[in-house]
């Protein structure tokens, strides 16, 4: 065996793994992401560091564009799979793995990734270059992990790039309009769009935020290949079971999901790893008694971590109050686990927070910092799944 083989096989006994959700595709995510902590595979934060990419359902045109810009930008070895239905995410992982290690197959694929931007050609903006990427430095407080700093929350930028406005484009990079600050003053606009591929991100998300300096001056946002009111439904994985056992069940794991989803984007991955570990443990039938002490020993974990309540003081206002989200997520987790096993507290869970359109989330996030806006978009974490687009004279719906 030669030492491109050797390599290949290392690579593939442990690939770094990124993952997009298509919407509707929240089934086939928690299954990917259950079956990687099963294998113990690391998560990607950015393409430039992904060996498997993985789709989770099934996307439409808009997104399945911008995949295919994202498999481009990254370098081989790489692998690539689609999970269509959940069922089929363990052994999209074993072809993956075997694509990896097949020294003939990478040989095919380029050495680098391909790109349009040479020689002054104008292209398209990359995912990775829509936002932010994951750090992984955590913080120290009395011997256990805590979350990082306000700028590691909102990640370390990898590029700004944009569609449409501004003042052209300088080898690739947007130039940046000038206009009146809160204050009067004039200042450089910067047009940056987020998403739809960042780790912990709603699926299929895209917010468009005008910055100056890195406050968030305007915003807007939209979710790609949403139904038309009038189309059949996609399947809404939290909110569509298909019993009231299953669904109290799912009501449970929805608040664990989206706190692991918050503490994964404020850079604490221990306990974000132990509220996904739950998640999957309840979607699989465990019992709530199993799980509640667990359960209680996360919340009173998040509740008493004095770097966490530093980093979110003030992040957020009104409805986007991150501090105030987290509570309501935090009191609703034990409720919601009671209800699984006894019906009886199932009308004390107050469910679904996450019921905003994508209007009322940018709204949220005008004068925010950037870093904060990254914060607000997990704090809120909306149901994709649940967004349809209107017809013409029609409000969305969410």
């Amino acid at each position: 065996m030669d030492l491109t083989a050797r390599l290949l096989r290392f690579a593939a006994a442990r690939p770094h793994v990124l993952v997009v959700p298509a919407v509707g595709g929240t089934a086939q995510r928690l299954a990917v992401e259950a079956e990687l902590a099963r294998r113990g595979w690391p998560v990607a934060p950015s393409p430039a560091d992904t060996d498997v990419l993985v789709v989770a359902g099934t996307p439409g045109p808009e997104l399945a564009a911008v995949v295919e810009r994202l498999w481009q930008q990254i370098p081989a070895p790489r692998a690539r799979v689609d999970v269509a239905t959940a069922s089929t995410a363990a052994p999209a992982l074993d072809r993956a793995a075997a694509d990896l290690a097949d020294t003939a197959r990478q040989r095919r694929e380029p050495a680098r990734p391909s790109t349009h931007a040479r020689h002054g050609e104008h292209r398209e903006p990359l995912p990775s270059e829509r936002g932010t990427e994951h750090g992984e430095h955590e913080q120290h407080e009395h011997g256990e992990h805590q979350p990082g700093s306000h700028q590691h929350a909102g990640h370390q930028q990898s590029g700004h790039h944009q569609h449409g406005g501004g003042m052209g484009m300088a080898g690739g990079l947007p130039m940046a309009d000038v206009g009146p600050d809160r204050d009067g003053l004039m200042l450089d606009r910067l047009r940056v769009p987020l998403g739809p591929v960042l780790p912990d991100w709603p699926a299929g998300l895209v917010v468009d935020v005008v910055l100056q300096g890195d406050v968030v001056q305007e915003a807007s946002a939209r979710v790609l290949d949403p139904p038309a009111h009038d189309h059949a439904a996609l399947p809404a994985f939290w909110s569509d079971a298909d019993s009231s056992v299953e669904h109290t069940r799912r009501r449970a794991a929805r608040h664990l999901d989206a706190l692991a989803r918050l503490l994964g984007t404020a850079g604490w991955g221990d306990p974000a790893a132990t509220a996904r570990h739950l998640r999957d443990e309840l979607l699989a039938g465990a019992p709530e008694q199993a799980l509640r002490p667990r359960a209680d020993a996360l919340v009173e974990r998040v509740r008493r971590s004095r770097m966490l309540r530093r980093m979110l003081r003030g992040v957020g206002s009104g409805a986007g109050d991150v501090t105030a989200l987290l509570a309501a997520r935090l009191a609703a987790l034990p409720t919601a686990l009671a209800a699984v096993d006894d019906p009886a507290h199932a009308d004390d869970d107050p469910g679904d927070t996450d019921t905003r359109t994508p209007d009322e989330l940018a709204a949220l996030l005008v004068g925010a910092e950037l870093a904060a806006a990254r914060l607000i978009v997990a704090a809120v974490d909306p149901d994709t799944d649940r967004i349809t687009v209107p017809r013409a004279g029609q409000a969305p719906h969410g």
